[in-house]
């Protein structure tokens, strides 16, 4: 269990101008071990209305990451919560969002009894704890301090629910109709990343991004810095048995403090499930993370492929074990398109590590837009990236852009159109910039490989033209894939698809069983 000790300073009374001051000051003592529950909440009595509630917390280096604080007034609305990870611990909860850190919701600091929670990420316990305890202590008081990781903007009104007024789900980030380059998987130091949001920003600028989607481990943002960039609410749902992302979350979804405190146990199952009910009714879009990654792979075998709008085929491309997971990935897609189903392919770079930083191994570093998903849509804003993504107008690729044209029944069509019944052949031209070695790319026609011949255009750029005819059966599916001389996956566009099929198999697990076989 936690121990858990609380130290009182005498509340000293200020006699000014006939208003009185209260000084509050308490220290928390928790003890992370292995025998300890995985979220435990302790009272904390603030004997009067203030401006500021601040919290300074200390714990050892070997036992970051392993944590999270979570902080609720009164009223029982979360007013904080962050991982205990990367950077100084120094914790605000004030009247303006520059006074509040990542994670917090701004606003009066209520008399009343508030809960301070401390839960545990099992995942981290598990690999670098071992039979070892740790204590962190935690000094909350009403004084104002330097806040470490503040907001420019905050999104949220009361409670973890993204107010329309104060997030616009229309804002305009582009205005053109053309493709947009973002990364759908990244972290901050809300969570377990090494960057702030203005590190990050100025990352993902250096990298020519035009979308940015902070998904945290179970955490959500409530505001973001300044930036020109469309960036997208999400989250990292977090289980011991597999990750999945919710893009374009209106609130923090429900059962998530019920996983992180069963973590492990059976009915984390239900929760997950519920989750992605919840995600379907609010029309989130929903991504397994890193499936086949060793210890992060996705084990619910049970989930419904119907509920599933994406897969992510390439995740943190520069890490150990990624290559192999990301080539079973990309296997996985093509038997899930070749059973019928319509799950897009999406990129996540995953990325926590600082840019002169590199995995053992590794020549290049783990970075915002690698891989980078390429998005077209019309004028870029949260609302029209979400449409496209759920129609699969995406393109994945690593070091280069690919600019596909789709072209059937006098039509033009993009990755994830359904072609017409009258459509006999498919065109497709497609320029990769960015590569000064000729790539192979190959035409994937239900699951069949085709090599195209490539075209030098000068400048990094190449050209590929291909024309298939369609088959006469219900079902077909036709993509593009770019590799390197060395075979090394550089590029997936999404299907285009013609007909119906009813699909033999309903769940993940079917499907990875069935690949399994001979």
């Amino acid at each position: 269990m936690f121990r858990h000790r609380r130290r009182w300073t005498q509340h000293r009374k200020q006699h000014r101008r006939r208003w009185t001051r209260y000084k509050m000051k308490e220290t928390l003592t928790f003890t992370i071990s292995r025998k300890a529950d995985n979220l435990h909440r302790e009272p904390l009595q603030v004997p009067c209305d203030t401006e500021n509630l601040y919290i300074q917390v200390d714990l050892p280096d070997e036992f970051r990451y392993m944590s999270f604080i979570i902080v609720e007034d009164p009223d029982g609305r979360v007013r904080l919560q962050k991982q205990l990870a990367w950077g100084e611990q120094n914790l605000g909860i004030g009247a303006g969002p520059e006074d509040t850190t990542i994670g917090g919701v701004p606003g009066r600091i209520q008399t009343g009894t508030w809960q301070v929670g401390l839960g545990i990420f099992t995942e981290y316990l598990n690999q670098r704890l071992g039979e070892r305890e740790g204590q962190i202590t935690m000094t909350v008081s009403d004084e104002k301090g330097a806040v470490s990781d503040p907001m420019d903007t905050c999104w949220v009104d009361d409670g973890l629910a993204i107010s329309p007024e104060k997030y616009r789900w229309d804002r305009i980030c582009g205005t053109k109709k053309q493709w947009y380059k973002g990364d759908f998987h990244t972290h901050t130091r809300l969570s377990d990343g090494k960057e702030s949001l203005e590190s990050a920003m100025k990352k993902a600028q250096d990298m020519e991004m035009d979308f940015y989607v902070p998904t945290e481990h179970n955490l959500m943002h409530t505001g973001w810095c300044n930036t020109s960039l469309c960036i997208l609410p999400g989250i990292e749902v977090t289980t011991d048995k597999g990750h999945m992302n919710l893009f374009g979350i209106t609130k923090m979804p429900e059962r998530i403090m019920d996983i992180v405190a069963h973590n492990g146990e059976e009915i984390v199952d239900t929760y997950m499930e519920e989750t992605i009910q919840e995600a379907r009714r609010n029309h989130w879009i929903t991504s397994i993370n890193h499936p086949f990654l060793t210890i992060w792979k996705w084990l619910y075998e049970q989930t419904d492929l119907r509920d599933i709008d994406c897969l992510e085929i390439i995740n943190d491309p520069t890490y150990t074990d990624a290559p192999d997971s990301n080539e079973k990935a990309v296997r996985f897609l093509d038997a899930l398109w070749q059973d019928g189903h319509r799950i897009y392919g999406v990129g996540g770079s995953d990325s926590h590590n600082l840019v002169e930083e590199r995995y053992e191994g590794a020549d290049l570093p783990s970075i915002p837009g690698d891989p980078a998903t390429w998005v077209y849509c019309g004028d870029l804003s949260p609302e029209n990236l979400m449409t496209a993504v759920k129609a699969g107008h995406m393109c994945v690729t690593r070091f280069c852009k690919m600019t596909p044209v789709i072209h059937a029944a006098g039509e033009t069509f993009l990755p994830g159109d359904e072609l017409p019944e009258e459509a006999r052949t498919v065109t497709i031209q497609a320029v990769v910039e960015g590569l000064s070695e000729q790539p192979e790319i190959s035409l994937v026609k239900n699951g069949s490989f085709e090599k195209l011949e490539v075209k030098e255009l000068g400048n990094g750029a190449w050209e590929v033209l291909a024309e298939t005819d369609l088959e006469e059966r219900q079902w077909q599916w036709i993509r593009l894939e770019i590799r390197s001389s060395k075979k090394h996956l550089l590029g997936y566009m999404n299907p285009v698809f013609k007909g119906q099929k009813i699909s033999r198999y309903r769940t993940f697990g079917e499907i990875n069983k069935m690949m399994d076989e001979p």
